[in-house]
C-alpha cells in the first residue's frame, strides 16, 4: 500500500508523534531532523535522517582548472543549489588560487537562469520567497574580506531567480562557510597545505558528501580517508549509482539511501530458532 497524506507541518507532526509509524524518515533541514528526532524520542521509534550538507570541494595544484571550474559550476548550480551535496563550498591550492576563481566566474558568467522552457538555462528559481531571502541575506552580510567575484543578486522582478554567484576571500569561521546557504553561491578559500585543507574541509557541522581534484593517486586515497564525509568523490562531484550508498555523518543524519544498505535501514530483522527434537 502506498498512501500520500497532504498537510501542512501540524500534519506532519501528527503523524511523526502517532504510535502506529515504527520508523520516520525525513529529508530536510538539520532543524526539522532534531524536530523528529525529538519527537520520537518518548516511543523510542527509529529514524532515517538524510539532513543538510556543506560539500567541501578540494582543488589541488596539480588539478585539471579547466575541468575543475566545469564539473564545479555544474555541481554548485543545478537546481539552483538547492540540493544537499551541492559544489558549493571549494577549498583551492595555493598556486591555483586566483586561477581557479577566475575561471569559475567564467563558468558563472556563461551560466543562465530562467524558466525551464528556455534550452539555456541550467537552473530554475529558488524554491519560495522565503529561500530567495535567505540566499539574498548570505550574501548581503558578507564579511568586508570577503570579495564578490559575479552575481549576488535577484534576476528579474518576477519569480525567486537569484544570479549564479562566486565568493572569495572568506574564512573558515565566516557564516557562509560554516552554514548550508541551499542557493547557487560557491564560495572559494585558499589553503596552504594539505593538513590545512583536511582540517578546514571537515571544520563544518555537515558531513554528507566531498570531492578531491589532484592527479596525484597517493593524494587522492589520503584525501578520501581522511575528509570525514559519506561520499568522497574524486575528480568529479554529484554522479550517484543505485549500487553505492548515499547518506552522511555528523549533522547531516544517518541512515543510507541507495544500495543494500538502505534496506538494511528499512527492515526490522528478526531473528527465529526452532528446536524440533
Amino acid at each position: 500500500m502506498f498512501n500520500v497524506v497532504c498537510g501542512d507541518r501540524d500534519t506532519g507532526r501528527a503523524l511523526v508523534a502517532h504510535p502506529t509509524p515504527q520508523l520516520v524518515s525525513i529529508t530536510g533541514s538539520t532543524r526539522a531532523g532534531k524536530e523528529v528526532a525529538a519527537a520520537v524520542a518518548p516511543d523510542l521509534k527509529r529514524t532515517h535522517l538524510e539532513l543538510g550538507g556543506k560539500a567541501p570541494v578540494v582543488v589541488f595544484d596539480d588539478a585539471d582548472l579547466a575541468a575543475a571550474a566545469e564539473a564545479i559550476a555544474v555541481g554548485g548550480y543545478f537546481n539552483a543549489g538547492q540540493d544537499c551535496t551541492a559544489a558549493t563550498r571549494v577549498l583551492a591550492g595555493p598556486a591555483v588560487y586566483d586561477d581557479f576563481v577566475a575561471a569559475l566566474v567564467e563558468q558563472a558568467r556563461g551560466t543562465k537562469t530562467g524558466a525551464p522552457d528556455d534550452e539555456d538555462v541550467l537552473y530554475g528559481p529558488l524554491n519560495n520567497v522565503n529561500q530567495l531571502a535567505r540566499v539574498t541575506g548570505f550574501v548581503d552580510r558578507l564579511p568586508d574580506h570577503a570579495s564578490l567575484g559575479i552575481g549576488g543578486a535577484r534576476v528579474g522582478d518576477r519569480g525567486y531567480f537569484y544570479s549564479p554567484t562566486v565568493v572569495s576571500g572568506v574564512r573558515q569561521q565566516d557564516e557562509i562557510i560554516q552554514d548550508e546557504v541551499f542557493g547557487p553561491v560557491i564560495t572559494v578559500q585558499r589553503f596552504s597545505d594539505e593538513d590545512e585543507a583536511v582540517r578546514w574541509a571537515n571544520g563544518v557541522e555537515y558531513g554528507l558528501s566531498a570531492s578531491v581534484w589532484t592527479k596525484d593517486h597517493g593524494r587522492a586515497m589520503r584525501m578520501t580517508r581522511r575528509l570525514d564525509f559519506g561520499c568522497v568523490w574524486v575528480n568529479t562531484h554529484i554522479p550517484f549509482v543505485s549500487e553505492m550508498p548515499h547518506g552522511g555523518f555528523k549533522h547531516s543524519g544517518h541512515g543510507k539511501d541507495l544500495s543494500m544498505y538502505s534496506l538494511e535501514d528499512y527492515t526490522r530483522v528478526k531473528h527465529v530458532m526452532h528446536n524440533w527434537g
